[in-house]
């Protein structure tokens, strides 16, 4: 056969007899393959029919869930929650034409906080103080070009010291001396003024002496002043008393839930000096009276424009918000006593009244939501999530550019700050990206917090060491967190 085989291949004329013998075996060979294919077929159709009838892989149809539209979702989202993620607790402002500090024994103790602050556990402070004590010389211009520098904004810190990247407030409130309002305002210009309104208005809560109820409003005597209009289109006048004393009558129980005085205390020898009483007829709704003003120190006032005029008041505008509670005097002086007590209480009244916690966005999973200017220093953003059936499996992904140190949390039925015992949690892994990941989630309403918890280093600068005079805050380390970190959050699960 191999002979057979290579005569074909070489083309050698084959004799006929030869050619025949090839032809029959081809026929042949035909014939046993038919043979061989007739006994295989039923074996092979038969494997084939086993091989039909076995079950097959079915792709399942995707779950198909109607999801609650956007205002359906947020209508469920809690408003009684405040907000308590700040970089710190207060920010005092002894700025141009303020006192840097409170007095004692009539002289102005440079860079002396409030005793209340102490009473009331108000200790994570930072703070700006001018280098001069007596309001009535003026101020210098390198203080305002500091002072500016920290309540408007630098290169650095494009939002001011008061604010984070998106307009939220960076201290849970701010506290402004007593000193000549107008001066001040002036100083801070425009865009100072714009920063603590704005900050008011987003949540930070406002305390202020003298000066700074003034400022708190719009008016003072009826014209329209350099004011932060926080106390919108409210009007102060003056008392005409100086350097003296004057009494206070409590009128509000509200301070019953702090440190006192109740209502009806009479409150003797508070400081005055040349501070104002609101008009409680140029003064928004909602607006309360908790103190009055009743006799100035050794004569009868019942005659008086200011007697039983309002001594300390509050206004809250909104419930997102912070509060204001001012007085038109100096109760800040006191080491004790029941004027020690009355600021403390302002202080804590304050403190409770901060701005809700409010939600940024609704997540959609596999919605890609970018976040900008960002997120600051300690700042918490807040989401939500509603899925409509029970989800098998969920993730939640924070994106976004440096080595920040990022966190995720998530909490059923409340804001999901750190402090709040959050069901889930995840923190940066990896430069650029947080991922938290769950198991099975029930349906419902979730709320997700997304923190920034890279800070800043603080330390306190003298301005004129050698008188100790003027004090502010540089900020070093981590200073790129100031003017906020971008990121983009994506939420994805599966029904």
């Amino acid at each position: 056969m191999k002979l057979l085989c290579s005569i074909r291949r070489t083309g050698v004329f084959l004799s006929p007899w030869l050619s025949a013998a090839y032809v029959l075996r081809k026929k042949l060979l035909i014939f046993v393959g038919m043979k061989h294919l007739a006994k295989l077929l039923p074996i092979t159709l038969a494997a084939a029919g086993l091989w039909a009838c076995q079950p097959k892989d079915i792709i399942p149809e995707p779950v198909r869930v109607e999801e609650l539209p956007e205002a359906e979702i947020l209508a469920q989202v809690r408003s009684d929650v405040p907000n308590t993620a700040f970089y710190k607790d207060i920010f005092l402002d002894g700025g141009c034409e303020l006192n840097p500090g409170i007095k004692e024994k009539g002289v102005v103790i440079n860079g002396r906080l409030p005793y209340a602050l102490e009473k009331a556990g108000i200790g994570d402070a930072e703070y700006f103080f001018a280098t001069i004590d007596d309001v009535g010389d003026g101020w210098t211009q390198n203080d305002n070009d500091l002072q500016r520098l920290t309540m408007v904004g630098n290169p650095e810190d494009v939002n001011g010291v008061l604010l984070y990247p998106d307009g939220q407030p960076r201290f849970r409130m701010v506290y402004i001396f007593g000193g000549h309002s107008n001066p001040h305002g002036s100083t801070l210009g425009a865009d100072g003024r714009s920063r603590v309104k704005t900050f008011y208005e987003n949540g930070g809560s406002y305390v202020g002496s003298c000066a700074g109820a003034f400022l708190a409003g719009a008016y003072a005597n009826g014209g329209r002043r350099s004011y932060f209009n926080i106390l919108y289109n409210g009007n102060m006048n003056s008392t005409d008393v100086g350097n003296s004393s004057i009494d206070m009558l409590i009128e509000s129980d509200i301070f019953s839930k702090y440190y006192g005085p109740s209502k009806g205390t009479l409150v003797k020898g508070i400081r005055h000096n040349g501070g104002g009483y609101l008009d409680t007829g140029l003064t928004p709704e909602g607006t309360e009276s908790l103190a009055i003003f009743k006799d100035e120190a050794g004569r009868n006032s019942s005659a008086k424009p200011y007697y039983n005029q309002p001594s300390v008041w509050a206004y809250k505008a909104s419930e997102y918000s912070g509060r204001m509670v001012v007085t038109g005097s100096h109760p800040e002086d006191a080491p004790s006593g029941d004027i020690l007590d009355l600021t403390a209480s302002m202080f804590r009244y304050a403190w409770d009244g901060v701005g809700k916690a409010f939600v940024k966005e609704v997540l959609r999973s596999g919605d890609l939501i970018p976040v900008s200017p960002g997120i600051g220093d300690l700042q918490c953003h807040h989401f939500v999530l509603c899925p409509a059936a029970d989800v098998k499996n969920l993730s939640i992904s924070v994106s976004y550019q440096g080595d920040y140190d990022m966190e995720i949390y998530m909490k059923r039925g409340s804001f999901a700050f750190p402090d709040a015992a959050p069901e889930y949690s995840a923190s940066a892994s990896s430069e650029g990206r947080v991922t938290l990941t769950t198991g099975p989630v029930e349906k419902g309403l979730w709320y997700v917090t997304v923190r920034c918890a890279t800070t800043v280093e603080s330390k306190e600068i003298v301005i004129k060491p050698d008188a100790g005079l003027g004090r502010y805050f540089i900020y070093y380390g981590r200073k790129d967190v100031l003017n906020g970190v971008p990121y983009s959050i994506q939420a994805d699960w599966e029904y």
